[in-house]
């Protein structure tokens, strides 16, 4: 279906001769486009690297013009309010009357996503603005690919307990928490409990301890772990999510105590229950239900920190996160705040550089380099003027980071400075 906005089959042919889009496409609508220069002979690598998008959205749009209903793909290529390929797959199975439906809510501006539409929410039973998926990660502004998210959230699932770890700035304290949304597939704070670790908190804080209870005797009190344990094993059906921050600035062995062993994913059975330090009555034991999980996020350029104990090791998995001052992150950001692409290119290739010169000095190294969250607006920010923007975030945040980076070296910190603020 053609739409009334563009001439699609003109659009098509001036791409194909001259690589020419309307300047206002947004990533869907080339995404589709890649479609008709395939059929019109156009190699499906050569179509997508034409159109600047990616391969796998490319692949992604061809799967909606041969599976969805005409209605959806005209409102993808529409380019109406925010929907997407993705947004164009989450309905693409299901009946036509639906979809049609769906596609009519977003042409009138009833909703702004197929997946927001009312006849969407009707048929599968829950209200969309509460489901929350791998997609809605990408969408909210994650720079990695969902390949990668995709084999997190499985590894949460299987393991039942994850590390993310990286230097400053890399988003894993955001990620963390998206993630566990994911897993319960609900933005819901009710079941994900935020906590982070310092070198003063102990067994007594995070389990269960004695704790005065005003004039009167100690009273045994059970801490945030144990609480959302009990919570999960009144609640079966529902999954329960502790989010860690800095799980390694604390004592992770003291803390979780014989919490500890039965966070094993084979050990989450009554069968494997321990007795506690401090029993709330005789013979008591405690065991985790399976549908705790836990993420921790871990700093690896902190260096007040110790090593982690091999034991914690065994029973969570480990996830790298990187700086990703990559395209990913340049159109999000450009498409979220109006910022001009060529000025993140900039910025990109500036922090790049800093981080290749603290990668290769031998008291610093990868686990020191710059993330991209200090270049990265926090949501609802507004930027009136970018330079004075990232100068901003130069002189407070960067700045001061590498003044403890390179503590003896002040030459070196006023370079990069002069490097990143392009002082010339």
């Amino acid at each position: 279906m053609v739409s009334a906005a563009y001439n699609w089959d003109e659009i098509a042919d001036s791409a194909l001769r001259e690589g020419v889009v309307p300047s206002d496409f947004s990533d869907a609508q080339k995404q589709m486009l890649v479609y008709d220069l395939r059929e019109r002979g156009m190699s499906h690598k050569e179509a997508w690297t034409r159109l600047g998008v990616s391969d796998k959205g490319g692949k992604n749009a061809v799967r909606v013009v041969n599976s969805a209903d005409p209605a959806v793909t005209d409102v993808v290529r529409l380019g109406l309010a925010s929907t997407s390929v993705r947004d164009a797959m989450q309905v693409m199975g299901l009946p036509v009357e639906i979809q049609r439906a769906a596609a009519a809510e977003v042409k009138v501006g009833k909703a702004a996503k197929l997946q927001h539409s009312v006849a969407y929410a009707d048929y599968i039973g829950v209200k969309p603005e509460d489901t929350y998926t791998v997609d809605s990660i990408l969408d909210e502004g994650c720079f990695l690919g969902s390949d990668n998210l995709d084999t997190m959230l499985q590894r949460l699932q299987t393991k039942q307990n994850i590390i993310l770890q990286g230097p400053p700035g890399t988003g894993k304290t955001w990620l963390a928490k998206k993630l566990a949304y994911a897993l319960i597939g609900r933005r819901d704070d009710r079941n994900v409990r935020p906590m982070q670790f310092h070198p003063n908190l102990s067994y007594e804080d995070f389990v269960r301890g004695w704790r005065p209870q005003g004039d009167g005797p100690l009273t045994l009190v059970d801490g945030p772990f144990l609480q959302l344990v009990e919570e999960a094993k009144d609640n079966p059906d529902d999954d329960y999510v502790m989010v860690i921050e800095e799980i390694n600035r604390g004592n992770p062995a003291s803390i979780f105590g014989e919490m500890l062993t039965l966070l094993e994913a084979d050990k989450r059975t009554l069968d494997e229950a321990l007795a506690l330090a401090y029993p709330s009555e005789n013979g008591e034991r405690v065991y985790i239900p399976p549908n705790v999980y836990v993420i921790g996020t871990m700093n690896t350029a902190d260096r007040s920190i110790a090593m982690v104990d091999l034991a914690l090791r065994r029973r969570f998995a480990f996830f790298d996160l990187e700086p990703m001052l990559n395209e990913t992150w340049r159109d999000w950001v450009q498409e979220q705040y109006s910022i001009d692409g060529a000025f993140l290119d900039g910025i990109a290739q500036r922090i790049n550089s800093l981080n290749e010169d603290i990668a290769a000095d031998r008291n610093l190294g990868r686990q020191f380099r710059i993330g991209h969250s200090f270049v990265t607006p926090a949501p609802g920010t507004s930027i009136e003027d970018p330079d004075e923007w990232f100068e901003q975030v130069v002189e407070t945040e960067i700045v001061p980071l590498l003044h403890e980076y390179w503590f003896d070296q002040s030459d070196k910190v006023a370079d990069a400075r002069t490097q990143l603020l392009g002082i010339s």
